[in-house]
């Protein structure tokens, strides 16, 4: 079973800093158990409650080509403390596998430095919201002027829009720093094979093979057509040329035909 290195496991925050991680794997596995796997780790977020999973994304290539290599993507946001226990059951095999069919092929980690982003944005945040309350606190000014109290409300919904747009903004930096992101790559290095496979994968092809040369003949017509004039003129000069080489010899044919006595 592959084992995961200490750089994988859920990372503190160092000190005051606000970061926030990645992981990437990448899995190696059997050309019909990338699909399980894919079930599997997809499901497991989606349907384990304890994890507090998030699915992000997940796709999938079968190789349904003769030749085709099978891969699939999952990618899943977690709470620290979870982290570890996701990427050792994506690493590990399920029920009636071997040890070796899963391979840990590479792994990563990175850390985003989102501090400097999360304090400008509270410090932005801050002021509109005390910009808003003076701008309540003159609309709530008594006898105010009509064109005063419009032009307030049209600040107001402006400033309300920033607000909401910061906020939002805040949150998502703040869900980077309290989560993780984990993206586990599934791939096949040995293709579907059989007795027919290269026929039926030159068949597979035949279409783009098939666009391929056409494309490729498209092309050689396309630059050739600017030497397309140059080439009849050639021709035509030839051809003249041919014309009055005849008529030369037929002259000198019959003018020694008639110098003979």
């Amino acid at each position: 079973m592959a084992r995961l290195s200490p750089v994988a496991r859920p990372l503190a925050q160092t000190g005051d800093a606000k970061l926030a991680y990645t992981h990437d794997l990448t899995i190696g596995l059997p050309p019909q158990r990338v699909n399980p796997h894919f079930e599997a780790a997809r499901d497991r977020c989606l349907n384990e409650a304890a994890l507090k999973c998030i699915l992000v994304a997940a796709s999938i290539d079968d190789g349904r080509r003769p030749a085709g290599r099978p891969q699939a993507q999952v990618q899943v946001r977690l709470p620290h403390e979870s982290v570890a226990p996701f990427m050792a059951f994506v690493t590990s095999p399920l029920p009636g596998e071997a040890t070796g069919d899963v391979v840990l092929r590479s792994q990563s980690t990175r850390a985003d430095d989102l501090t400097d982003a999360i304090e400008d944005g509270g410090r932005r945040l801050a002021q509109l919201t005390a910009y808003r309350a003076r701008l309540d606190a003159i609309a709530a000014r008594p006898d105010p002027r009509v064109e005063d109290l419009i032009r307030i409300a049209q600040e107001l919904a402006q400033v309300q829009s920033q607000i909401e747009e910061a906020d939002a903004k805040q949150r998502g930096l703040s869900q980077r720093v309290d989560t993780e992101l984990v993206s586990v790559a599934l791939r096949s290095d040995e293709a579907r094979a059989g007795p027919l496979a290269p026929v039926e994968e030159a068949w597979a092809q035949a279409g783009q093979t098939f666009g391929a040369s056409a494309g490729s003949a498209l092309r050689f017509v396309v630059a050739g057509l600017p030497w397309l004039p140059l080439v009849l003129i050639g021709v035509l000069l030839l051809r003249a040329l041919w014309r009055r080489r005849g008529r030369r010899s037929a002259m000198t044919e019959r003018t020694s035909s008639r110098a003979q006595p």
